[in-house]
Parts: C-alpha cells; sequence; structure tokens
C-alpha cells in the first residue's frame, strides 16, 4: 500500500471534508486507474470510495482459506507462524522502523508466535550487535532460531547450554555469556564456579566475569566481591565496589554511612554540610587507602561542584536514603521540603536518586521524580539514566499515575522543557495509559498551534512520544490535524506521527486477532 496516499485519506476523513479537500494526486501505483476514476465533486462519496478501495487493496494481498489455515506447528515447536499481516510489519520495522521492533517482539511473544524463518539471521544479528534488543529476541526465536544460533558463533548469546567444555574453551564474550545464564537459573552455583576459576584469570577475564554478578545480586555474593576489592587491576576493584554499592547491607556501604554521618548534619531544621578531606595519594598515606579502596576516585570530579563536594557525593551515592530518614526522623517527602532552597539542594537530590535506584527504593523514588528536573543535568553526568531507572523502579501503574497527576496539575502550562512533566515524559519509555496519551495528544496540538514555526528539539520528542501513547487515540487526532496548515513546517510531523501510532494500531489488533 502507499502510504502516503492513505496518511490522505485518514487525515481527510479525521478533520472532515469541509475543512480538508482531499487531493487526489495518485502516484504511477497499481491503485491509479481505479482512484483515478473518482468524482472529485463528490467529496464525501469519493472518500468512502477511495477508502474502499484502499481495503480491498490489501485484502487482496492476502492468502485466502476456505477452511481455517493449518498451524505450522511440529511437534517439538512450542510457538505458532506469525500471521501474513505480522510479517509484512515486521519486514517493515526491519527495513527502516527499527524503533518499533522491542513492540512487535512483545506482542509476538505474548500471543506465543515466533519469528519466520526469513528474518532469523537478521534479528540474530541484531541481537548480537543490540544487548538490549536480546531479552526481546529470545522469547520468540522458536526451534530453529535456536538450532540456527548454534551454527555462528556470534550468536553465541541464545546458546542456552553451559558445558564445561563450553566454559573452558569459548571466548571472553562467550564465557560472560555463560556466567550470565548460569546466573539466572541458579546464582549460587554461578559465583562458585566464578570463585573456583578466578585465579587463573586474567586481569581482563577477571572483571568481564565479575560484572555478571549483577544478575541475581545479592548478600551471599558479599564476602567474594569485598575480597575482589583488593584485586590488583583497578577495573576489578571498581566492579566489585559498583555491585557492593547496590547491596545496601553491604560493609561498603556500612563504611560509606560513616564516612559521611559526621559530614552531613540536620540541625535548628537545617542541613549543615561539612566537606571531606581529598582522596588522594597523600590522604592515603595518612591512612585514608580505605577510602580509596571503597572505589571513591578522585578523578570523577565535577568542575561546578568542586573537588571535595564530588567525593562527598560520591559517598553520598552509596548511602541508602532510608538511612537519612531513620537517622533524622523525616519522611522522604520531608527530606525534599529539608534541603529545599539550599546551596546543597541539587547535590544531595542527585545523590539520594542514585542511591534510591542503587537501592531499589521505590518510596523514595516516588517523591523524588517530581523534582527530576532539579537532578537531571547532574554532576556526575547521569540524569538520565537516573530517570530512566527511576521510573522503571516504580513500574507502569505506579510511573503512569505519577504523569497522569503532574500533567492535570499543570494544564494551564504549555509543554515545553520547563513544563514540570517534560522530563518524565522524555524518558517514560513504557505504553502510556489512555488518560495520559489524550492529555499529551492535546498538549501537542496547543505547542503547534502556539508555535507555527520550525521547533527542531520539541518535534522530535513529539515524534517519540508516538512510539508509547496508546495508539487508539489516533481516532481522536482531528484535533491536531484542525490546527497545521497546509504547507506549514509541521505538517510532516502530522502525517509521521499519525502514521506510527495508525501502524502500532494496527499491528497490536493483528496480534489480538481484532
Amino acid at each position: 500500500m502507499n502510504f502516503s496516499l492513505w496518511q490522505e485519506v485518514v487525515k481527510t476523513a479525521l478533520i472532515g471534508t469541509e475543512r480538508h479537500t482531499w487531493k487526489l494526486n495518485v502516484p504511477n501505483h497499481q491503485l491509479s486507474e481505479i482512484l483515478s476514476h473518482l468524482d472529485s465533486s463528490d467529496k464525501e462519496g469519493s472518500l468512502l470510495s477511495a477508502a474502499g478501495a484502499f481495503a480491498l487493496y490489501q485484502r487482496a494481498g492476502k492468502i485466502s482459506f476456505d477452511k481455517p489455515p493449518k498451524q505450522n506447528k511440529s511437534e517439538s515447536e512450542e510457538l505458532l507462524d506469525c500471521s501474513l499481516v505480522s510479517r509484512q510489519h515486521l519486514a517493515l520495522i526491519l527495513s527502516g522502523n527499527a524503533k518499533l521492533l522491542p513492540e512487535w517482539l512483545t506482542l509476538a511473544a505474548a500471543a506465543k508466535r515466533r519469528v519466520p524463518s526469513e528474518y532469523l539471521p537478521h534479528l540474530l544479528t541484531l541481537g548480537q550487535k543490540q544487548s538490549n534488543l536480546r531479552a526481546f529476541i529470545l522469547p520468540v526465536l522458536g526451534k530453529r532460531g535456536y538450532w540456527l544460533a548454534k551454527h555462528n558463533p556470534d550468536w553465541n548469546y541464545v546458546n542456552r547450554e553451559i558445558t564445561d567444555k563450553a566454559w573452558q574453551t569459548g571466548s571472553k564474550e562467550a564465557r560472560r555469556l555463560l556466567l550470565q545464564r548460569l546466573r539466572e537459573q541458579n546464582p549460587e552455583q554461578a559465583r562458585e564456579q566464578l570463585q573456583k576459576a578466578w585465579k587463573k584469570e586474567s586481569g581482563e577475564e577477571r572483571a568481564s566475569l565479575l560484572a555478571a554478578l549483577e544478575i541475581n545480586l545479592s548478600m551471599n555474593d558479599e564476602p567474594f566481591l569485598e575480597a575482589a576489592l583488593d584485586d590488583k587491576r583497578k577495573q576489578v576493584r571498581d566492579i566489585a565496589a559498583k555491585l557492593l554499592s547496590l547491596l545496601p547491607k553491604s560493609r561498603l556501604c556500612q563504611r560509606m554511612i560513616e564516612r559521611v554521618r559526621p559530614l552531613i548534619i540536620f540541625k535548628h531544621n537545617l542541613v549543615q554540610v561539612t566537606l571531606p578531606s581529598t582522596c588522594d595519594a597523600e590522604a592515603a598515606a595518612k591512612g585514608d587507602r580505605q577510602m580509596i579502596r571503597d572505589g571513591i576516585d578522585q578523578s570523577r570530579y565535577s568542575s561546578a561542584l568542586g573537588e571535595k563536594a564530588s567525593l562527598l557525593l560520591q559517598m553520598l551515592c552509596c548511602v541508602p536514603p532510608s538511612f537519612w530518614c531513620n537517622n533524622w526522623g523525616k519522611t522522604p517527602q520531608q527530606l525534599l521540603q529539608v534541603v529545599d532552597g539550599s546551596e546543597w539542594e541539587k547535590m544531595l537530590l542527585e545523590a539520594w536518586a542514585t542511591a534510591a535506584l542503587k537501592s531499589q527504593d521505590s518510596a523514595c523514588a516516588e517523591v523524588l521524580l517530581p523534582n527530576a528536573s532539579k537532578f537531571y543535568h547532574s554532576y556526575l553526568g547521569n540524569g538520565e539514566e537516573l530517570v530512566v531507572g527511576l521510573l522503571k523502579l516504580l513500574g507502569q501503574d505506579k510511573a503512569d499515575a505519577l504523569i497522569l497527576q503532574t500533567l492535570l496539575q499543570n494544564q494551564g502550562k504549555l509543554l515545553s522543557v520547563n513544563h514540570p512533566a517534560y522530563t518524565l515524559l522524555k524518558h517514560y519509555q513504557m505504553p502510556w495509559s489512555g488518560k495520559v496519551s489524550q492529555l499529551v495528544l492535546s498538549s501537542i496540538r496547543k505547542y503547534v498551534e502556539a508555535n507555527k514555526q520550525w521547533e527542531g528539539g520539541m518535534r522530535s520528542l513529539f515524534q517519540s512520544f508516538a512510539l508509547y501513547m496508546e495508539p487508539s487515540v489516533v481516532e481522536g487526532a482531528g484535533e491536531l490535524l484542525a490546527v497545521v496548515e497546509e504547507g506549514s513546517f509541521w505538517q510532516d510531523f502530522v502525517n509521521e506521527f499519525l502514521a506510527t501510532l495508525l501502524f502500532r494500531l494496527e499491528m497490536i489488533q493483528e496480534f489480538r486477532g481484532e
């Protein structure tokens, strides 16, 4: 189907034939002969006829059966074939709409469908290059996909078999993937296997394998990680320190608490901050070597914050927010009120956000996220990671409720970089509810109406929203079309935006059999 023609039909249907006359500019296409005979003077009739012609054209490309088609499912195959339309969707995605791939894979997995055989090599290679896609790819490979992966070492991330031979002779990447898989299945056995091989491994191998312990990390791993803080290789020590900072009860976190306890004092309803001594070789000679051992790195320096304050921030990031709540007798909300307006507010909020993510403190995350704009441009340069991580920590329902509340409380404000929901929406990378989608769609319309000139940054952001919105809102998108002038800078955006929503809606309906 020619999507530009279809977009024109949809646009006219949404905005109405009285306000928009659809243009019958038919290119060299199979539909040309039929559409060229439509009576353009009959606006409503020609529009309905064009929509019918498109529908028949699309259906003509599908295979018809007198009886329901037999699913190609052998005794050894657990997953069913995809429909022809779902195959077409995947082909379009792989040919240039890669951002929609995770959603297609998620829908296929939920429907217990497998990737068509002809696309397996392409998909397996994508998983090799983009590790973030692997969790989406594995559930839809089917038996053929796993069989195929065994014949190419580049696809060894798919291998589910953990054998002594693979562990002994595999590449660094292969062994790390094997350890990760074993860690998912049996965390204790994985750690014991690493401990047995530890002294024989090179420094580079130790660092690569140690990072795998982040999967199903627990206090059972703490003694081994604590010992790894004395490793000769700095990369190994850094990874061990990072993993220990994710365990609030670890000895490393307790040492951090003792370091910062006298430096951050709550007195007379104010926070008093004392900066620590430096963490250099001279300090180490005076007995502060333990600070360096625990991963405090003087080279992680923020010129905006200063050398000593940067060290303090690193330490605070390892102290669970619950410590301050308990120590000062304050709720997370009251902690924010205590530091509101102080010169240390941004540093403390960044530290608490980082620590909340490390300790998986969802209650603190819920309080911190409405203030994300205050720590997003972080001193340590991890603001985006913090916002995305805290939203995921909340989970889809709570994150959606939080953003909905923020939007409702600020309906009178134009959605721009200064809007309280801007930072949250920018990083809300989960399916949005219908209510949030409707409010954002209305906000986009108001923004486009108020900004007739080109706004590249906001246009790009709005376009990304179409990847997560409830796609059924396209049915009410006439309000957006109504404010876009013909030939304006925003017209292409609207067409792309609606095309993405329409594509997603059809993709979802096809998998659900609607």
